[in-house]
């Protein structure tokens, strides 16, 4: 006879009872697993300029360099040329950390008052002495074509404005400065 063209049936190969690892495996498994460390474990990010040593060890270095991983740092003794590379972090006892530099706030630079006096007062002798002169063309100007003499009042009254708001304004920035 014939056999079928069906493929038997292939016992399971799993057992039925699963027994218990023992203690040898449990062991193995557990040392074969990296042990992991806890949040507060954990070595703090070291930066450059940070102070190190390795444990048991008195000596103290610097970092000068870290690893774009963070867990490598190269490391130098002060005051000497030697100098140890590609040393694991988590090898390291971080003992201080430098504090950050702030930028020095700039100092009030100190201001010559009778200098600046000077100057004030020369700017405002120049531009008072140009709108006289301009001003003196104009109405010479003016009565040559006939203007009544009250409009050349007013340019008058214009530079003694003129004068006023220069001695205010000298006044103001003078007072500034000496507080």
């Amino acid at each position: 006879m014939a056999k079928s063209a069906q493929p038997a049936k292939k016992k399971s190969a799993k057992p039925t009872t699963s027994p218990t690892p023992s203690i040898e495996e449990r062991l193995a498994r557990s040392l074969a697993q990296k042990p992991q460390k806890h949040a507060e474990e954990e070595q703090p990010e070291v930066n450059v300029g940070d102070k190190v040593t390795f444990p048991q060890s008195d000596t103290v270095y610097t970092v000068t360099r870290v690893s774009p991983s963070g867990k490598q740092v190269d490391l130098v003794l002060g005051g000497t040329n030697i100098e140890r590379f590609r040393v694991n972090v988590d090898d390291l006892d971080l003992l201080t950390r430098p504090a950050p530099r702030h930028p020095p706030k700039p100092a009030k630079p100190a201001i010559d008052i009778e200098a600046v006096r000077e100057h004030l007062e020369t700017a405002q002798h120049a531009s008072i002495d140009q709108l006289s002169g301009e001003i003196a063309v104009l109405k010479k100007y003016l009565r040559s074509k006939g203007l009544r003499a009250s409009a050349i009042d007013e340019l008058d009254s214009l530079c003694e404005a003129t004068e006023k708001r220069w001695a205010a304004a000298i006044e103001e920035i003078l007072s500034s400065l000496s507080d």
